[in-house]
């Protein structure tokens, strides 16, 4: 019945997406930050953040050097600073996370317009001292543009053919802190909106930036906890002891090919994961996949390759896999190589980036960047199912 719905709505899935990515990790570091009441006494170390940023549209590809501009823009963010109270905070060095907002002409507004987008962010320190930090910071959400590719309106426009999309932040920042309530930062940070194919021309948006700014702290700052002991585990937690976890997960897709068939289709992808712990920070193992591009039909057709049935089309493929582990929120990353399959337009290997949400003690959601080099393939939402195994050898 999923499955259903979703073919049935697919016109709303570029909006589904890109929400969902700001969903899963704003609830999922809301969850992380609202977790273990014992030390619900002590309210969140909160600050109020305003940045400014310059920098330039990266023309990336050839046809987009007709864009090239430089161009202001700016954030506004609530943020909260960890303190330990949780056991991925210690080992991360106490990062910051939050939920900001940012806002940027293109250049040509009649052409390009603005760009606004919505993320939640967490930011991890490289180096950290009690009056400078040295961070880097991820942020993931929902972008809106105001203008986009339109055949009659907007033909110029080829960099991207929807106003929904995701948008992705990159950032290295410097901190000072001259008194307690105040910070001020500065770095550089790269800007990315792309709808992950769904809609064709998906050439994307990157934007380099400088950027500088304050930020004032909302009340008083709770002082890092350091134990002899690691803080209480929560149920999502490495505690240690070694097992395998087995992860079984089916995710579902639609992939935009206009430029060249003026059409969309969907795209479905099984796996099956073994990972250990490394450590308390990551886990690594093997992945083995399975996906069936509806596109690729078409494509056969037209390049004359014989084949009997759509399952000759199913590519399944093996990859090498590691995740970043935060509690209950994951991010995880993998390479593999097609082992079969009668088409495979994009050469051998793929690339995996994703997002994994524990919903419940054993089930996820997964959201899912499919790419060939630096060419995104698809983006799939997906549900799946873990289980650990107990060993001895490793």
């Amino acid at each position: 019945m999923y499955l259903c719905l979703l073919i049935k709505e697919r016109h709303r899935f570029g909006f589904g997406i890109a929400l969902v990515i700001s969903l899963i990790l704003w609830s999922a570091l809301a969850n992380i930050a609202q977790a273990q009441k014992q030390h619900s006494y002590q309210a969140p170390n909160l600050m109020f953040e305003v940045r400014s940023n310059y920098g330039f549209l990266m023309a990336h590809h050839l046809e987009m050097e007709i864009f090239n501009s430089h161009l202001p823009s700016f954030e506004i963010s609530l943020a909260r600073s960890t303190y330990g109270k949780h056991q991925w905070e210690t080992l991360y060095q106490y990062p910051v996370t939050g939920f900001t907002y940012w806002n940027g002409w293109l250049g040509d507004p009649k052409t390009l317009g603005q760009a606004h987008a919505l993320m939640p962010y967490i930011a991890f320190p490289i180096i950290k001292k009690d009056k400078t930090e040295f961070n880097f910071r991820l942020a993931a959400g929902l972008g809106y543009l105001t203008k986009r590719f339109d055949r009659l309106e907007n033909y110029k426009y080829i960099a991207i053919g929807s106003h929904l999309n995701a948008a992705i932040n990159l950032m290295f920042e410097y901190r000072w802190k001259p008194v307690n309530h105040l910070q001020v930062f500065g770095g550089l940070q790269i800007m990315h909106f792309s709808n992950g194919s769904m809609k064709t021309p998906n050439f994307g948006l990157n934007i380099p930036s400088i950027s500088g700014g304050v930020a004032l702290r909302l009340n008083k700052e709770n002082p890092y906890i350091k134990r002899a002991i690691r803080p209480s585990l929560t149920m999502f937690e490495f505690d240690g002891r070694q097992f395998l976890e087995v992860r079984i997960n089916s995710s579902f897709g639609i992939k935009d090919i206009g430029e060249v068939m003026s059409e969309r289709y969907n795209v479905i992808a099984g796996s099956v994961s073994v990972l250990k712990n490394i450590g308390y920070k990551g886990k690594a193992g093997l992945c083995v996949d399975l996906s069936y591009d509806g596109s690729d039909a078409r494509f056969v057709g037209i390049k004359g390759v014989d084949y009997k049935n759509d399952l000759q089309l199913v590519k399944p493929g093996v990859a090498v896999m590691y995740e970043v582990v935060l509690s209950r929120l994951s991010f995880p990353f993998a390479l593999g190589f097609y082992t079969g399959g009668k088409y495979k337009s994009e050469g051998m290997s793929y690339y995996k980036l994703g997002i994994h949400y524990i919903i419940q003690r054993n089930f996820f959601a997964s959201l899912t960047l499919k790419t060939h080099y630096a060419r995104a393939d698809y983006v799939a939402l997906g549900i799946g199912y873990r289980f650990k195994v107990k060993h001895y050898w490793l």
